[in-house]
Parts: structure tokens; sequence; C-alpha cells
């Protein structure tokens, strides 16, 4: 009961359904018309070679990985703050803890899997990736970094607008730090701590070389592993110490 609530609540987030299905071919779209189509070269720290791209190209995978980050970010914020009044009366009620934890990772794998699907065969329909799971991995992997990070700002933040404003922020900066076109030291050290990072050489992988960089597949999977555990632990605690109230006919949830 608690992964259908889940996903309906997912479902019913009509900005980003909207945002999905409209602004991500209209993005790659304007990328693909208006950005030059000049080579650029730039260096790929995972598997350590110089890659040579179109511009237009380059751009575009950053965008869309902006775009798949923003948007599961933006769904699992708006779902987990919504539905954490519901959540505490399931809990209060004896409903598992555990099965609502699951809902969520199942929330949030269901997100990132279709946003990431969509975005990928959009970008196919411009230009072809070396390896198009690759991509798609890539683009997952920067989802489900930033739907934990939207369940761990959950916990605190009181608004959604407040959430939102700092997802866009986070996402804008995280991806033009690592746009060769738009910063000449896209390749410098402090990059490797933003969260996007893993996401980026592994999209970037995929794109233009015929390997997989794991060790940045596995960094990225780490920062989810992290906002994740600290939210789920957190929801956790906070229900840890409901007792089920059944006195006086069925509970009213």
């Amino acid at each position: 009961m608690a992964t259908r609530y889940s996903l309906l609540e997912l479902a019913r987030n009509r900005l980003a359904v909207v945002v999905l299905v409209c602004l991500v071919p209209l993005l790659i779209w304007l990328v693909d018309s208006v950005v030059t189509g000049e080579p650029v070269e730039f260096v790929h720290r995972s598997t350590d070679t110089r890659i040579q791209a179109l511009g237009h190209q380059v751009t575009t995978l950053g965008c869309v990985l902006n775009l798949v980050s923003l948007l599961v970010g933006f769904a699992m914020f708006t779902a987990a703050h919504r539905s954490a009044d519901f959540d505490r009366r399931l809990a209060r009620v004896g409903y598992p803890r555990t099965a609502l934890i699951l809902a969520k990772l199942t929330m949030l794998v269901a997100a990132s899997a279709t946003v990431s699907g969509y975005a990928t065969a959009w970008t196919s329909l411009h230009w072809s990736a070396e390896q198009p799971l690759a991509l798609w991995a890539g683009l997952f992997l920067g989802g489900t970094a930033y739907g934990a990070i939207g369940l761990f700002l959950a916990l605190f933040l009181p608004e959604e607008l407040e959430g939102t404003f700092v997802i866009i922020v986070a996402t804008v900066i995280d991806n033009a730090l690592q746009n060769p076109i738009i910063n000449p030291t896209a390749d410098a050290d402090a990059v490797l701590l933003l969260p996007g990072y893993g996401a980026m050489q592994v999209c970037a992988a995929g794109a233009f070389t015929d390997t997989v960089p794991l060790t940045s597949a596995l960094l990225s999977l780490g920062w989810t592993a992290f906002f994740g555990a600290v939210a789920l632990g957190a929801f956790a605690a906070r229900t840890r110490d409901r007792t089920p109230q059944r006195v006086g006919g069925p509970p009213r949830i």
C-alpha cells in the first residue's frame, strides 16, 4: 500500500510531469540549434584520456544531466514533503516502517529510471552515443544522487519553495562547473567533491568512449547511499516510538 501511494503521489506531481514531457525535448532542440558545433577538447579524468567532441553534444550532455538531477530531486523532495503526515499516521497505527522505507526507495529508483530513459531516448534522436546504456546509467546515477538529496532536504526545509530553490541552485552550479565550455578548469581537483561528478564522468564515457568508469559510478552511488541513509535513518528515528493505537474501532488515518 505504501509503495502504491508513493508512486501515485509521484505521478500527481503535474509540474514535474509537464517539465519532463515538454522541457526535455525543447532543451535538447535548443542546444542542438544554438550552440556551436565546433569541436571541443577536454580531459576525461576517470579514464585519463583526452576527448574531442562537438560543442553542442558536450553542452547537451551537461544540460540533460542537469535537468534529470533537478527533476528527480524536485519530485522526491515534494513527494516526501507532502506524504510526511500520512507516513507518520501509518507508523502510529502500526504499519511496518520497513515497508514505508522500501516505498521511498522504490519511488526513487522508479523516478530516476523513467526520467533517465526519457532523456536518453530524446538525446539519441539528435546524435548517437557510443554506449546508450552507459549514458542512461550516468543519468540514472545523477537522478538517484539528487533524489536522495531531495529526501534529505525534506527533513529540514519547511516549505516546498525553499527546497525547490536549493535543488535548482545546487544542480546548476554542479553541472556548470563541470562543463568544459563554461569552465576552462573543469578538470580541477575540487570538481571531484561535487555530487554530480561521478554521474557526469559516466555520462561522458557513455557518450564519447567505449569504456565505463566503474569507480565514478561507485562514487556517485556513495552520494546516494550517504544522503539516502541519513534521510531514511532520520525518518525511522522519528517514527521509532510510535505504538499502535487501536482503541474503540478501526484507526483513523
